[in-house]
């Protein structure tokens, strides 16, 4: 009888796969690694903060404006921009209208259905 010769190794992945499950998952449900893991995200954060300092310090330094600074200047921009585009169309007469909405109604009946619809 021929026996299968992936078999084997087939058999020893997955016992190996058990056992680093099982080693992994019990590492994994201790407090340590969770304190682990907390202190090294939270020394990602400080890095990231402290590179951040560095950055705008540098772009103060050589007198150039930082990422905020871009942002609230587009912002503002944007406003200007909206501002005038309605001060142009008030200038030229093609402001459109509000357009008129009905009022609802104070009673429980439903609104008539709308004349030949």
């Amino acid at each position: 009888m021929a026996t299968d010769p992936g078999a084997f190794f087939r058999t020893m992945l997955g016992e190996w796969e058990k056992l680093a499950n099982g080693v992994g998952g019990d590492v994994l449900k201790t407090g340590e690694w969770s304190r682990v893991m907390h202190a090294g995200q939270t020394a990602q954060v400080e890095a990231q903060a402290a590179m951040n300092g560095i950055t705008e310090r540098a772009l103060a330094a050589a007198n150039l404006p930082s990422r905020t600074e871009f942002a609230d200047l587009s912002a503002r921009i944007g406003r200007i921009e909206t501002t005038l585009e309605r001060i142009e169309a008030h200038l030229t007469g093609t402001a459109l209208p509000a357009p008129i909405r009905p009022k609802p109604t104070r009673g429980r009946k439903p609104p008539a259905p709308a004349a030949g619809g």
